[in-house]
């Protein structure tokens, strides 16, 4: 009878340590299951977050690129326009292309959290000096083509020099935006790409 209740007890507890036994290791399959499930969502959510900017940002910067071609090739084609009608034309079109751009950067919040999630070489803080300096070119320009309408023919000469040279450091200015924005493109591209790599 002894040996029957020694054979009982080890039953039961083999059995008890084989429910704790089962139940740890189920604990433990559910525990990594649901990280390994959590840290898939977390970084497919990313991915698609990424994926987001990026896409915003392409849009965006594709148009500002647009932009400062069709600006750039406005301002050069200023020093050709041989009458005042074609200076008003082409000051009209370059004033249409200034406010398309300005609404755009205003619209498009998202471009600005590009930062967050790429490397781009045109960060905020840079696009913050570039616009400035665009705007002070743009307000020397401005201030430029104000004074040739208030001046003689013989003073318009040695303005319009002055002017031309304005036109000049603005062409360049956006030519060099234009090139870091097509290097952050490239830049995107090459990083998204990357992060949907297996």
């Amino acid at each position: 009878m002894a040996d029957n209740a020694t054979l009982i007890s080890v039953s039961a507890f083999s059995g008890l340590a084989g429910a704790l036994l089962t139940q740890t290791l189920s604990g433990l399959f559910t525990y990594f299951g649901d990280k390994r499930k959590y840290r898939n969502e977390a970084g497919s959510q990313y991915r698609a977050k990424k994926a987001e900017i990026a896409e915003n940002f392409y849009f965006v910067t594709g148009e500002t690129m647009a932009i400062l071609k069709k600006t750039v090739t406005l301002r050069k084609k200023w020093s050709l326009a041989q009458s005042a009608a074609s200076l008003q034309n082409i000051s009209r079109e370059t004033k249409k292309l200034d406010d398309q751009l300005q609404k755009l950067n205003t619209e498009n919040w998202k471009q600005n959290l590009v930062g967050l999630y790429f490397d781009v070489a045109l960060s905020y803080n840079e696009l913050i000096a570039a616009n400035t300096r665009s705007h002070l070119l743009y307000l020397e320009l401005l201030d430029l083509g104000e004074k040739l309408g208030q001046v003689t023919a013989d003073q318009a000469e040695t303005l319009y020099g002055a002017y031309n040279m304005a036109v000049y450091e603005l062409c360049a200015q956006y030519d060099a935006i234009y090139d870091l924005l097509e290097k952050d493109m490239q830049q995107i591209k090459a990083e998204l790409a990357g992060s949907f790599r297996v």
